[in-house]
């Protein structure tokens, strides 16, 4: 009896080693991980600094390739058709889970990609021209919502489209205001609209307007998440409001479905460690990316995707634009 016990103890301690083995993914080349949006945004800028963490820490090269156009979808057409094989992974944020609802991928991504880990939270922000405030007298938000129930039409609002993330918080922020819409090609020359007064508002990521807010050229108007930023103790935020808009882009990695649940693993460990650097840290103070939790591993990374995946449905069924309805009963 004792001989078959040990005998039993040992067959499964030797099983065991075998699935801790089996469990271990080593990067055997490199690693190449898409940004569908272009050198120097606020996409690529978050993603090259933690790639070359990740980098450090697997001992493999990590490639940032930047796949852009069709607000996205070049890019998630690209990794669908790549192996499924642990070496090519995506960043992604809500605005391709709005490119899917709408129907412009030609596959389902929410069912074609998995949540990998998330990178960081970013915060929009309605800001304004310093030079429209002074002309037209408001300091904060609430002046201004005042001003434009006096002159409905007389506040204009930057846009590059109302079917994309900052549209989304915007249009939740502004319900029941007449503020007249002015559409851009680029967030370039909104950003110079915005600076010579030819546009009063605008949304968009703290991260990307930091310098024009430092310059003094804009003024951030309101915070759209649940408390007051540290970094703008003044700013009203939108919950204290009563406004139901707290949407920011979620910047995380994505991989195609198939992908070795291993080398997933293995990459979510590095990312988390790569989160702890100090630079890392000095990153996320310098972009305003410290305001909200950061790094989320699979599966925080995907409840968070599919509540955004519910919010953005029903905005997007309001703008008659749903394509696909992942929620019909």
């Amino acid at each position: 009896m004792k001989k078959f016990v040990c005998a039993l103890l040992t067959v499964s301690l030797i099983m065991c080693g075998a699935m801790v083995a089996s469990a271990e993914w080593k990067f055997e080349r490199k690693i190449s991980i898409v940004c569908p949006w272009g050198v120097g945004g606020g996409a690529d800028s978050t993603l090259r600094p933690m790639a070359e963490l990740v980098k450090k820490i697997l001992g493999q090269e990590v490639e940032v390739v930047n796949v852009t156009g069709g607000n996205g979808v070049t890019a998630v057409e690209y990794v669908y058709k790549q192996p499924a094989d642990g070496y090519t992974f995506m960043l992604g944020t809500q605005s391709l889970f709005m490119q899917d609802i709408q129907g412009t991928t030609s596959m389902n991504f929410k069912e074609e990609f998995i949540p990998v880990a998330r990178l960081v939270h970013a915060i929009n922000v309605i800001t304004a021209s310093k030079k429209a405030m002074e002309r037209k007298g408001y300091k904060t938000f609430s002046e201004m919502v005042e001003y434009v129930k006096k002159n409905p039409f007389d506040v204009s609002v930057g846009m590059l489209t109302s079917t994309g993330l900052d549209g989304a918080s915007l249009k939740q922020a502004i319900e029941g205001l007449d503020i007249l819409d002015v559409s851009y090609p680029s967030g370039s020359e909104m950003n110079s609209a915005l600076v010579g007064g030819h546009i009063d508002i605008m949304v968009t990521g703290t991260d990307e307007i930091e310098g024009l807010i430092a310059a003094g050229d804009i003024v951030p108007l309101l915070a759209l998440c649940e408390k007051r930023m540290n970094r703008y103790p003044n700013v009203e935020c939108s919950i204290e409001l009563g406004i139901n808009s707290v949407l920011g882009p979620a910047r995380g990695i994505f991989a195609k479905k198939g992908t070795p649940q291993e080398a997933i693993d293995a990459l979510v460990a590095a990312i988390e460690e790569a989160s702890k650097d100090p630079s890392w840290q000095a990153f996320l103070v310098q972009g305003c990316y410290d305001e909200r939790p950061g790094f989320a591993g699979s599966a925080e990374y995907a409840k968070d995707c599919e509540e955004d995946y519910k919010l953005l449905s029903e905005y997007l069924k309001a703008e008659g634009v749903m394509k696909k309805d992942y929620y019909a009963k």
